[in-house]
């Protein structure tokens, strides 16, 4: 049988690999921004 404790520690990960999803997204994305950036300034010189 499955406790109520044990059907939390299942719902857990989904929602921790949403959030890492999320965190690991935004953050590559605003690396490839910054970067676009940066390249963009060097080029118009």
């Amino acid at each position: 049988m499955i406790t109520k404790e044990e059907e939390k520690e299942f719902k857990k990960p989904k929602l921790y690999k949403v959030w890492k999803f999320l965190i690991y997204g935004s953050s590559i994305a605003i690396g490839v921004f910054l970067v676009y950036l940066y390249s963009a300034y060097v080029f118009n010189k």
